[in-house]
């Protein structure tokens, strides 16, 4: 891949070429060079990938310029933790908050979906056995609304069985997180599911 013309990213972004303007103007894509006429020329696999981001993020609620704010650093993480157990979600609390995470708490199914779709996060830890609604419950259901489907889910349970975790995948869990755990493992499954080992130092 090179460096391509406005038109070529919008016919193969499928979107119009005031939308690769704008989004240049803004600061959220980077010309990487000019034609000898003065035609704006972009890197083309550094350009899809920010486009693909930019996509995910806006299909999240997130408005243009708190999507430059993320791409800045300047804009918290979220994490939606729904645990009963206080202890746990102490201890999560504990771990993000160090690194800079914004975090909300619910103790059961029910109570996250009165949260989820207002909130919003970019994570989930999900506790597998809560009275009312299971974790695998929640699971399904986060998957199946088109509005939070995306949304990156861990599974932190003391019930660490085979069977247990092989239900939670299949429920549509990205990651599964044994209890007890220590603050390393607990970055390193962030890291391993939101797919950036610079999110969590």
């Amino acid at each position: 891949m090179g460096n391509v013309k406005i038109s070529e990213v919008a016919v193969k972004a499928r979107v119009l070429p005031s939308t690769i303007r704008h989004y240049t103007d803004l600061g959220l894509l980077e010309v990487s060079d000019r034609t000898d006429g003065g035609q704006r020329l972009y890197d083309e696999e550094k350009t899809f990938n920010t486009l693909a981001k930019i996509k995910h993020l806006s299909s999240r609620g997130y408005t243009l310029n708190q999507i430059k704010d993320i791409f800045a650093g300047g804009l918290k993480k979220r994490v939606l933790i729904i645990d009963d157990d206080p202890d746990v979600v102490d201890l999560i609390k504990t771990i993000l908050k160090a690194e800079d995470w914004e975090f909300k708490h619910a103790s059961d199914g029910f109570e996250a979906g009165t949260i989820l779709l207002d909130y919003l996060p970019d994570l989930i830890t999900l506790d597998l056995v809560m009275p009312g609604m299971d974790g695998f419950k929640v699971c399904q259901n986060i998957r199946k609304d088109p509005r939070t489907k995306s949304i990156k889910i861990i599974s932190i349970t003391a019930y660490d069985t085979p069977e247990y975790k092989e239900k939670i995948i299949k429920s549509g869990a990205d990651g599964y997180l044994p209890k007890p755990f220590t603050p390393e493992e607990l970055r390193t499954k962030i890291n391993e599911v939101l797919g950036k080992v610079e999110l969590v130092k």
